[in-house]
């Protein structure tokens, strides 16, 4: 995904919504071709200790005082 993206991503994630929801409108309107592609991100971010989730990539949160990169 693009840096553009990414920060759009994070911004909704860091709002409290959730990252499947995201995918799902970026799906609709042509952002991305594959939730794949944010899924890698939130991997990414996961690595970076700076994601977290429980059972569903697509449904964790970012962690208290995590800042973008």
């Amino acid at each position: 995904m693009t840096r553009d993206l990414e920060n759009s991503l994070w911004d909704h994630v860091k709002a409290g919504g959730k990252a499947r929801e995201w995918i799902q409108a970026a799906l609709g309107d042509g952002r991305i071709a594959s939730p794949k592609q944010a899924w890698r991100t939130l991997e990414k971010w996961t690595d970076k200790g700076l994601y977290d989730y429980g059972v569903a990539l697509d449904l964790g949160w970012i962690v208290i005082g995590a800042e973008r990169v």
